[in-house]
């Protein structure tokens, strides 16, 4: 295995271990962005019960 590749190896392991360090893949997402989406799959749910009425 290449130097640069056991590297990135390493590096992608380490953010797998320690999700809430400094590079984090992505940011946490928030807390606006889920009150949303629980409120739209609620919606979502009344309506299609609804519907099947």
């Amino acid at each position: 295995m290449d130097d640069e590749l056991r590297v990135e190896l390493d590096r992608r392991l380490a953010l797998i271990e320690d999700p809430g360090g400094a590079d984090a893949p992505l940011p946490p997402l928030p807390w606006s962005d889920v009150v949303l989406a629980i409120a739209a799959l609620a919606l979502l749910s009344v309506l299609l019960v609804w519907w099947a009425l």
